[in-house]
């Protein structure tokens, strides 16, 4: 018994001890801010997918969802003015056509995340342009790149975003 007593006491200090030589991580982000595309809509999305390891995000929606809209995040601390962020619809990798697939509701190209707040969402309007001719299969691919501003530059993992619409 006397053996197992110190055999505790020794395993508790040399815990103690070990704990001690760690430090104690802060949670805060700290890093200068950037942007991001997020896909919050996942659990309505016929197919979310989040693959990080090329920089896509992409998620399938139906022709039937009459309006849509992507949420565009600033990681980092909150500014006291509205920060107004670029994006570009990349017409040689997208495959749906403006006002025949789809039609951006606001400003076209911009995005402004308003002041003491962390998002906001670049709405669109998905528009009945698909014939019943096509596959339910085939998807037209919508796809977004965020290009920031001179403060707030894009992530590299999340500045890539594709809607694929389909019938």
């Amino acid at each position: 018994m006397k053996h197992k007593i110190i055999y505790f006491f020794a395993m508790g200090l040399l815990t103690l001890s070990l704990s001690g030589c760690f430090e104690n991580p802060t949670w805060t982000y700290d890093s200068a801010p950037v942007a991001e595309f997020k896909n919050p809509r996942a659990g309505f999305a016929t197919q979310p997918a989040n693959n990080v390891s090329n920089g896509v995000s992409q998620r399938t929606i139906r022709q039937l969802l009459t309006r849509d809209s992507i949420l565009v995040q600033l990681v980092g601390p909150q500014q006291s003015a509205p920060i107004t962020l670029g994006y570009t619809i990349d017409a040689s990798k997208s495959t749906a056509v403006e006002n025949v697939n789809y039609r951006i509701l606001e400003t076209k190209g911009s995005v402004t995340i308003p002041a003491n707040s962390s998002s906001a969402y670049i709405k669109y309007e998905i528009l009945p342009g698909i014939a019943a001719s096509v596959p339910a299969t085939q998807n037209f691919a919508l796809v977004m790149t965020l290009s920031g501003n001179e403060q707030v530059k894009p992530s590299e993992n999340y500045k890539t975003f594709t809607v694929n619409i389909r019938r």
